[in-house]
């Protein structure tokens, strides 16, 4: 039953920051969609279907409006439409987004166009049919999501866990992404260099500082987030999600420990000249630090507690991030909840939905039976779209 409302609740810091709404999506050529045009009318909007009918397709064509590779992490190629009976596709792919600001409207768009002369072709992005950065797109729409894939980041590899931070990160400040293509191509400068032995070593001083100073950036970066996210953590304002804290483990977090940035990148650069020669050794830099998550109320770390402590200790995480977002950004985050109901009981799930609503602007929620979202507390009318082998409708009577 959709009756009390939530929208109502948010203070006064909230009211004065901007509510953006998606009011049309065109897609064209991306994953099961060859081409579709949807027009929305609602704040918030529910996709059901069956699994494996395309709404997860959907979502993720949203999430591509922040930095990164959505919410599946997927290479490009995987983006464009194929046939299943044919091996050969049209590479290029694009999404149009109109947003809405109040009256305002702003049409925004990403997408590949096809290779020229067998180049790279990078992602694209537009803002009012104006060439962009993806900065520009950041300043006017911030995504954030929750799948039932993300559970492996509490119980999956560190290698998990970094890239979620870095991906949220990303979405406060995009050159962090960049930091660490960069720190990845020096790596690889080094070991080919080592490799080949080359006795150079003024070239090889100068990419290990600049290793070390990218990498002792980057850990900053994750420290200064950590910090914000873990406040937000500790004070949950829902009693159905636990408090908790979360801090990061490693060489240069060690070294950081009061001593200033540059003490840092001296210690790093003087280890990475003592293992030049140490095959597989480097246990020290941004893709090498821990995060500890612990559970407050049982005192355990995340590996330790149930699958329902780590599944709402996931969830909090992600309020958390949606709040950062917007008193970062001033600028509610969009939030992608892919069926998420499926995998919280009720009162979850409805506890879920209620601090969604207070730190976003619209909610998209995918699911397989529509009456989940119907016992919904919630005084609003949300827009109801049935998915079917990537044939979208809008049914006239639920």
């Amino acid at each position: 039953m959709l009756k009390s409302g939530n929208l109502n609740s948010l203070n006064n810091d909230n009211s004065s920051k901007t509510k953006n709404f998606i009011s049309r999506i065109k897609i064209q050529n991306f994953r099961s969609y060859k081409d579709i045009d949807l027009s929305i009318t609602s704040d918030h909007v529910i996709l059901h279907g069956p699994n494996g009918s395309g709404k997860t397709n959907l979502l993720e064509a949203i999430s591509l409006l922040a930095p990164g590779r959505g919410l599946r992490s997927s290479k490009k190629e995987f983006f464009p439409f194929r046939l299943a009976q044919s091996k050969s596709y049209n590479e290029e792919w694009a999404i149009h987004f109109t947003i809405n600001k109040g009256q305002k409207q702003q049409e925004i768009s990403t997408g590949i166009k096809a290779k020229v002369n067998n180049s790279r072709s990078p992602r694209l992005y537009k803002i009012d049919g104006n060439l962009s950065k993806q900065n520009e797109v950041l300043s006017l729409v911030t995504i954030n999501w929750l799948t039932p894939q993300m559970n492996n980041i509490i119980l999956g590899p560190e290698s998990l866990r970094r890239s979620f931070f870095d991906r949220m990160i990303a979405g406060l400040d995009p050159s962090h992404l960049g930091r660490l293509k960069k720190l990845e191509k020096l790596y690889r400068e080094r070991a080919q260099l080592i490799e080949r032995n080359v006795k150079d070593e003024s070239w090889l001083s100068v990419i290990e500082r600049e290793i070390s100073q990218i990498s002792v950036a980057v850990i900053v970066a994750r420290q200064n987030f950590t910090s914000k996210l873990d406040k937000i953590m500790a004070n949950p304002n829902n009693s159905f999600f636990p408090a908790v804290r979360i801090l990061w483990i490693g060489k240069i977090e060690d070294w950081l420990k009061g001593n200033p940035a540059l003490y840092a990148e001296d210690m790093m650069a003087d280890y990475l000249k003592k293992i030049r020669q140490e095959t597989n050794s480097n246990s020290c830099g941004p893709s090498h630090s821990a995060l500890r998550i612990w559970h407050v109320s049982s005192g355990m770390t995340s590996e330790y507690c149930s699958t329902g402590q780590q599944k709402n200790i996931l969830v909090s995480m992600v309020l958390a991030y949606s709040k950062l977002l917007s008193s970062h950004k001033n600028i509610f985050p969009i939030l992608l909840l892919d069926e998420v109901s499926a995998h919280l009981d009720s009162k979850h799930f409805q506890a879920l939905f209620d601090e969604a609503l207070n730190c976003s602007s619209q909610i998209w929620m995918t699911g397989t039976d529509k009456n989940t979202f119907k016992k919904l507390d919630y005084s609003g009318k949300p827009q109801y779209f049935a998915i079917n082998d990537s044939i979208i409708t809008q049914p006239v009577d639920l």
